[in-house]
């Protein structure tokens, strides 16, 4: 079973794979890709390296890091797989295709930024003004390179605005829906 990942900038994706990893899933992380590859460059991993480097893969091929995440998973002969994050219509579309499901996350806007900042990542050192703007690029770019899109295409959407139990037991339930 592969599944998808898409959601909005903290809106719990993170904790789904975590719960999902408990359930015998692999994670493979665009991320994590990502951060490998800005790394391996010696280029300072932040939200605009992600981002310029996860556009000229995307732009090279529109199933873009969902493509190189599953074929790395075949490669390792995983069967149980969560691809994570899915930004746009292109990659979502590529996990539909390969006969995967896509799992979307989302919450308001104030609740993400509280969450990011307690996260503290390099990628969410922000003013919430500042989040809004990122937001409204990544999430409503417009065209294929879009999450809310990516989201659209969703079997099923969560809404992340409880606990952390809460949450678990949303995912849970979708879950058994697929068995």
């Amino acid at each position: 079973m592969i599944i998808g990942i898409a959601g909005t900038l903290g809106a719990g994706k993170g904790t789904v794979v975590e719960y999902l990893k408990t359930k015998g899933f692999v994670h493979y992380s665009a991320s994590g890709y990502l951060r490998q590859v800005i790394e391996s460059e010696g280029e300072v991993p932040n939200r605009e390296s992600y981002s310029a480097l996860a556009t000229k893969i995307r732009n090279a091929d529109e199933a873009g890091l969902s493509k190189i995440l599953y074929h790395q998973a075949e490669k390792n002969g995983d069967k149980k797989v969560i691809i994570e994050a899915l930004h746009d219509v292109g990659e979502a579309q590529y996990i539909l295709e390969v006969g995967g499901l896509l799992l979307g996350v989302d919450v308001d806007p104030k609740i993400r930024y509280a969450r990011q900042q307690v996260r503290g990542s390099e990628k969410d050192a922000v003013t919430f003004d500042e989040f809004l703007v990122q937001i409204a690029r990544e999430e409503e770019g417009g065209g294929k390179h879009n999450i809310r899109e990516a989201i659209n295409l969703a079997d099923h959407t969560i809404m992340n605005d409880g606990t952390i139990e809460e949450l678990h037991s949303k995912v849970e339930t979708w879950l058994q829906t697929l068995t």
